[in-house]
């Protein structure tokens, strides 16, 4: 098949050369347009990014090469499907610019909140692709936009999914030890104010974190009833902390279910969990999407890659006594690969073997 003409709006960032890492080769997307704002149009790639590189793998010269655009004048009609990685403010209104006419798949806040745009994650929520259709209608979009969540919940409701099928969450308390990285340029930057604070060091709040952490866990494993998304109403309570680790978000989780387990019984459920990204056989898609590990030394970030792209990995799974069928377990997830153009390209393939795309 031919493949889709992508643009990536909001290229220069941290999260745009991640999507870029991840469409460069891609069998069914074509890296078409690199757009950001207008102090880098005219630029090639390679001088945009200069100074704030975070690529973990410099993409091929013809990329490198291609020239910046300012995404206030490219026309949406040129391509398939926007990528969008623009901080939010830019995101709200550009990213409504580009849906009137093509989908945008997007890392930024700007429309997760809004009552008909779905926050997807393929493996946790394909049933949420519905509301794209409620979305149009009522924008009259002839795209839509399909937003990401934060790349903290992530990991949290990845590994809620499973749990809260079977044995039913009442509760949450997580506490979060998030990488530099999920803080974008300010995290990445060597002569960042925020990077030196954190050297050697826990910052204890992120601004913003924690609110959306709640409200994101609550819409994705939310229920579609007579065409409308109906959270699911888990007690959920973080803190959400910064810590000097490069690439890679820990969190400890501590829940309370309806129905009893036994820790037997919550691996067999996490190890074997599967959703469409899996049956579908995705390009990105893992195919064990949560691995839980024995050892008590395990999940740790520095430890994460060892194991296949796009998990979230699972250890030190105990009971808790503080909650009714209490739980606890340590969970790692790649805040750049899931968090940004991993899940967007992920995203984007659903879509498309769906025919959304």
């Amino acid at each position: 098949m031919s493949k889709m003409k992508a643009i990536v709006i909001g290229a220069t960032g941290a999260a745009g050369q991640n999507i870029v890492e991840f469409i460069e080769e891609h069998p069914w997307f074509e890296l078409t347009c690199l757009a950001a704002s207008k102090r880098s149009h005219g630029l090639t790639y390679k001088k945009a990014i200069e100074g704030a590189v975070f690529l973990e793998k410099m993409p091929q010269d013809e990329v490198l090469d291609m020239k910046v655009q300012n995404v206030e004048s490219t026309n949406p009609r040129d391509y398939d499907v926007a990528f969008s990685a623009l901080p939010s403010n830019v995101a709200k209104v550009q990213e409504a610019v580009f849906a009137q006419h093509i989908p945008v798949i997007s890392t930024a806040s700007a429309y997760r909140y809004e009552p008909d745009v779905p926050v997807i994650i393929p493996d946790v929520n394909p049933e949420h692709l519905e509301l794209i259709q409620t979305q149009r209608k009522n924008r009259g979009w002839g795209g839509y936009i399909v937003p990401g969540p934060n790349c903290t919940t992530i990991g949290l409701a990845m590994t809620l999914k499973p749990l809260h099928d079977v044995y039913g969450v009442d509760a949450v308390s997580m506490v979060s030890m998030q990488s530099l990285s999920g803080a974008g340029e300010k995290g990445l930057r060597e002569d960042s104010p925020y990077r030196q604070s954190a050297i050697k060091n826990v910052l204890p709040y992120i601004d913003g974190e924690e609110g959306k952490v709640i409200k994101e866990t609550n819409k994705i494993l939310g229920k579609i009833v007579n065409g409308n998304l109906v959270d699911a109403e888990i007690n959920v309570h973080c803190t959400c902390t910064r810590v000097f680790v490069e690439k890679v978000h820990t969190e400890v989780i501590h829940l309370g279910t309806s129905r009893p387990h036994t820790l037997d019984e919550v691996k067999l459920v996490l190890d074997g969990y599967r959703s469409e990204p899996q049956e579908l056989k995705l390009p990105s898609a893992p195919e064990q999407p949560i691995i839980v590990l024995d050892d008590d030394n395990l999940p740790q970030p520095k430890k994460h890659g060892d194991y296949p792209p796009m998990v979230t990995l699972v250890g030190r799974l105990r009971e808790n006594s503080l909650f009714n069928n209490g739980l606890s377990y340590v969970l790692t997830s790649d805040n750049l690969e899931r968090g940004a153009g991993g899940l967007a390209v992920l995203t984007a393939e659903h879509l498309h073997v769906k025919e959304l795309l």
